[in-house]
C-alpha cells in the first residue's frame, strides 16, 4: 500500500497503523516500530539517523519499516506521524457518520459536530487512567491552594475547572502562565496545581508546571493525547482521549472532554470533605438567587445567611441626595 502524504488521511492514520502492524514485525523493523510508538513527539525533531541511532539499527533498517507500513520513505512516515499529532491542518469533522436525513447544510454540520461530541465523551470514560484520578483527587482533597493553568484556548478549559472546583468547596483559582509566574513565588508542597494543554506540548505550560514542581507544589496536567510532555513532566498524568478521536479534531472535543474531568474531579472531592454538599453552598445559591437574578425568588431564600437586605420605602436612597 502505498500511502499519499498529500491526501488528509482521513482513513489511514499512521500512528494506528504502526501500533496494528507492530506485532507482525520483527527484528530491526520492530525496534524502529517500537522507538517510533514509545515517543512520537520527539520523531518529529529527529532526522532518519537520529532514529536509527534510537533504535539501535542501521538507516536501511529505517527505511525497510517505512515501506513496511506503507510510506514510500523516512520524509513522509514524519509528515504522516505529524498529522496523527495534529500537528498539521486536518478536518475537526468529516462525513464518517455518512448521509442522513439532515446531512445538507446546517443540520448536518451540527448533528456531525453533536455526534463527534457524544464519541469524545464516550471515549472519556475508556480512556481515563482512574487510578491517576483517585491520585488526583486525594491531592486535591489535601491541598491548601489549587492553580489551574493553560494558555489560549486551554485557559478557557482551565477557568472552568476552576469554577467547577470552587462550587466543590475548594480554593481554586485560574490563571494564564504569565500572571501564573508571579504567583509562583508563594506555591509550595500544600499547594497543587493543574496544567490544561489540549495536545500537551504548550511551551510555556510546561515550563510554569515544571518550576511549580522545583517549588514543592504537586502537579497535575490534564490533556488530550497519551505520552504528550506535559504528561511525562507532570506527579499525575489525565488523559482524556484516544489518539485517533484527539488527532481527528482537537478544537472542536477539547472543551467538553476536559471540563468533564473537572466535573469528575469536583463531584469526588466534594463527596469526600463534605458529603457531597459543601458548608457554603446553600448560602451562596441563596444570595445569588435574591441579589444577582430577576424574576420571583424561591420559597427559601430570604432565610439564606447570606442574604443582602434591599432597600426599601424609607431605606431606599433619594435620589436627590445624589452627588
Amino acid at each position: 500500500m502505498s500511502v499519499n502524504p498529500g491526501n488528509r488521511l482521513r482513513s489511514v492514520d499512521a500512528l494506528s497503523l504502526i501500533e496494528q502492524r507492530l506485532p507482525a514485525l520483527s527484528g530491526a523493523s520492530h525496534r524502529v516500530g517500537e522507538a517510533i510508538v514509545s515517543d512520537p513527539w520527539a520523531i518529529l525533531g529527529m532526522t532518519i539517523y537520529d532514529v536509527a541511532a534510537k533504535a539501535g539499527v542501521s538507516l536501511p533498517s529505517v527505511t525497510r519499516f517505512c515501506r513496511a507500513v506503507g510510506y514510500n520513505g523516512f520524509r513522509e512516515l514524519v509528515q504522516g506521524i505529524a498529522q496523527s499529532l495534529g500537528r498539521l491542518d486536518t478536518h475537526a469533522v468529516d462525513d464518517r457518520d455518512g448521509p442522513t436525513e439532515e446531512s445538507e447544510g446546517l443540520p448536518g454540520l451540527a448533528a456531525r459536530i453533536v455526534n463527534r461530541q457524544i464519541d469524545a465523551l464516550k471515549a472519556t470514560l475508556t480512556t481515563i487512567n482512574f487510578d491517576n484520578v483517585e491520585r488526583a483527587v486525594e491531592a486535591l482533597a489535601n491541598a491548601r491552594r489549587i492553580y489551574t493553568v493553560g494558555h489560549g484556548s486551554a485557559y478557557v478549559s482551565a477557568l472552568g475547572i476552576a469554577i467547577k472546583l470552587n462550587w466543590a468547596g475548594l480554593a481554586a483559582v485560574a490563571a494564564t502562565p504569565d500572571l501564573f509566574s508571579n504567583l509562583l513565588i508563594s506555591v509550595d508542597e500544600n499547594d497543587v496545581v493543574i496544567s490544561i494543554s489540549n495536545q500537551g506540548r504548550t511551551k510555556d505550560v510546561i515550563e510554569m508546571q515544571d518550576v511549580a514542581r522545583e517549588g514543592g507544589a504537586t502537579t497535575i496536567s490534564i490533556s488530550l493525547v497519551e505520552h504528550s510532555p506535559l504528561s511525562k513532566s507532570s506527579d499525575i498524568p489525565i488523559v482524556v482521549l484516544s489518539p485517533e478521536l484527539a488527532r481527528a479534531g482537537t478544537f472542536l472535543v477539547s472543551y467538553n472532554a476536559l471540563l468533564v474531568v473537572g466535573d469528575i474531579l469536583a463531584n469526588e472531592v466534594a463527596q469526600r470533605l463534605f458529603g457531597g454538599v459543601p458548608p457554603h453552598l446553600e448560602g451562596v445559591s441563596d444570595w445569588m438567587e435574591v441579589s444577582l437574578r430577576v424574576g420571583p425568588l424561591p420559597a427559601n431564600a430570604q432565610d439564606g445567611p447570606y442574604r443582602i437586605r434591599r432597600p426599601s420605602g424609607k431605606d431606599r436612597p433619594d435620589d436627590s441626595d445624589a452627588d
